[in-house]
């Protein structure tokens, strides 16, 4: 069987670098098409990045340009991707779903860090195999969703979607923590603490407020700037008094590291935008280096703790036995994407949720989040195995980093016509 990929963007190796790996172990072609013009900051994929499959077959292909006639070359079978009736739409190649249709390309939708809680039920009609983490996030899906999944009664749901596990967090298992810490200068048994780095650029009020104010201004040029400003201005005339929260957070955790003696290492990507402060306080500023095992998981692999701003991060802290500090933001910009009763249900970090697990998972907004950092320590966020294995039950369904295994037989299975 040939299986296609698309990685367009070197985000997607995060998702489908694992399901790459499954598919070359059970005997499988697989094309990696990639495209040389994104343009994205930090997210060009580079031939070093494809390098770590010299195996496949690389394809490059500018969205854009016709896809169905590039499968039906390499006679791609199934094609894989990260959300993948949202970018179909987005980048236009919906239009060329009766070629693919005409050509028996299967479609499968992998899961991009809960993104599939989130994605239209009209995907349905179009991808033949939609992944899930675990059963509750089909189940939440399909509950949000409720009134869009209503007028699809003639679609068997659960014949066109599978809860295989997180193929994002499977690549845990592919870190050598030895070679991780030498890397980044940690020495063995030293605590190190993982700061994900806020995106900045989401908000115009965030640099306005947190960041650089004439990047901030910059941005209302364009009509997106704009429409994200009066979007937001509610929370930026909230947040503006509070001064850079950002800031004290970022000071506390330094002076909390320093306390348990632990390295502090930074998690950004070049989109992000960082402001100067977090460079000046790191002891090691990181950006996406590795593809499989891709960087964030290399870091949570080395990590006692993870303070991150409601982020995918909380999965793969999560998998690893790493606690984290979620601290709660604004998240209005999301809400170009979906509504606000969504919004709630995913951010909205009440006891019990993806974003708040006692024992596991700690919510707190900046200024809780600064006050239990400046005073106090590791020991504080300690893990309880039992609160672990639940929530790991719950939102990533697995822990044995076998998913993307499961998604391939499933892949097989479709191909196959079983």
């Amino acid at each position: 069987m040939t299986i296609g990929f698309l990685l367009w963007r070197r985000g997607f190796f995060k998702v489908s670098g694992a399901v790459i790996e499954a598919a070359l172990a059970r005997g499988h072609r697989v094309v990696l098409l990639w495209d040389p013009e994104e343009r994205k900051p930090g997210e060009m994929v580079l031939p070093v990045d494809l390098a770590c499959w010299p195996q496949a077959r690389w394809v490059a292909h500018r969205r854009g340009q016709p896809l169905a006639p590039l499968l039906m070359e390499h006679g791609v079978e199934a094609l894989v991707a990260p959300s993948l009736y949202m970018i179909l739409v987005g980048s236009g190649h919906v239009r060329e779903l009766p070629a693919l249709r005409a050509a028996r390309v299967r479609l499968c939708s992998l899961d991009y860090a809960f993104d599939t809680a989130l994605s239209a039920p009209a995907g349905y009609r179009v991808v033949d195999v939609t992944f899930y983490t675990s059963d509750d996030q089909r189940a939440l899906h399909w509950r949000l969703m409720a009134d869009g999944f209503a007028g699809m009664s003639d679609v068997d749901r659960w014949s066109r979607s599978a809860a295989c596990g997180s193929t994002m967090t499977d690549q845990l298992a592919y870190v050598d923590r030895a070679a991780v810490r030498a890397r980044y200068g940690v020495s063995d048994g030293k605590p190190a603490i993982v700061l994900m780095s806020l995106k900045m650029a989401v908000d115009p009020w965030r640099e306005l407020v947190w960041g650089n104010i004439a990047r901030g201004i910059g941005s209302l040029r364009h009509a997106s700037g704009r429409r994200a400003l009066k979007r937001g201005l509610g929370t930026w005339l909230r947040e503006a008094p509070r001064g850079n929260v950002y800031r004290q957070l970022v000071d506390a955790t330094r002076a909390f590291a320093d306390r348990a003696g632990a390295a502090l290492l930074i998690k950004t990507r070049a989109k992000n935008e960082d402001p100067p402060f977090l460079r000046a306080v790191a002891d090691r500023m990181i950006e996406d280096e590795t593809m499989c095992p891709y960087t964030s998981i290399e870091l949570m692999a080395v990590a006692d703790l993870c303070i991150h701003f409601q982020s995918a991060a909380v999965l793969e802290a999560a998998l690893a036995g790493v606690p984290s500090l979620s601290v709660r933001i604004p998240q209005q910009h999301l809400l170009e994407f979906t509504n606000q009763t969504v919004l709630t249900e995913v951010y909205g970090a009440q006891p019990g949720t993806l974003l708040n697990w006692n024992g596991l998972v700690w919510s707190a907004d900046f200024a809780s989040a600064i006050a239990a950092l400046a005073t106090g320590s590791l020991a504080d966020f300690r893990v309880d195995p039992e609160a672990r294995r639940r929530y790991v039950e719950k939102f990533l369904g697995f822990d044995d980093t076998c998913a993307s295994l499961r998604v391939v037989e499933r892949i097989e299975a479709l191909v196959a016509g079983v």
